[in-house]
C-alpha cells in the first residue's frame, strides 16, 4: 500500500531503549509504555488522514488489516502494564465489523 505514514519509529525505538533500561535497574516503566502507546495513537491518526487524503477507502480490507495491527499493538502495550484493553478491543471489533460486517464478524470473529 503506498500510504506512508508518519515516522515516530525512532522515537518509540528510543522510549524502547530507555524501558528496557528502566527494567534492568527494575524502575517502572507505565509512564514510558504510555508514551509509546500515545505515539502508536498519533501514527495511526496520520495513517487514516494520510490513507483518506491519497482516495483509499476506509472499507479497504488493506486498510483495516493496518488498523487492527496498529491497535492490536496498542493492546500488547496496555497488557504489558496492566492497563485495561476493552478499549482496544472494542476499536479492533468495529475495524472489522466496518470492513466485513456484522454478520460476517460474527461468523468469523466473534468466538476468537
Amino acid at each position: 500500500m503506498g500510504i506512508k505514514m508518519n515516522d515516530n519509529s525512532n522515537l518509540f525505538n528510543e522510549i524502547q531503549k530507555q524501558i528496557e533500561a528502566a527494567q534492568k535497574k527494575g524502575l517502572p516503566i507505565k509512564t514510558l509504555v504510555k508514551q509509546q502507546i500515545a505515539l502508536l495513537q498519533e501514527s495511526h491518526d496520520e495513517f487514516i488522514k494520510t490513507a483518506q487524503k491519497q482516495g483509499y477507502d476506509l472499507n479497504n480490507p488493506r486498510v483495516g488489516d493496518i488498523e487492527v495491527q496498529q491497535y492490536s499493538a496498542m493492546k500488547q502495550l496496555a497488557q504489558k502494564i496492566g492497563m485495561p484493553v476493552e478499549t482496544y478491543d472494542k476499536l479492533i471489533k468495529d475495524v472489522r465489523i466496518r470492513i466485513f460486517g456484522e454478520e460476517n464478524y460474527k461468523r468469523y470473529f466473534e468466538d476468537n
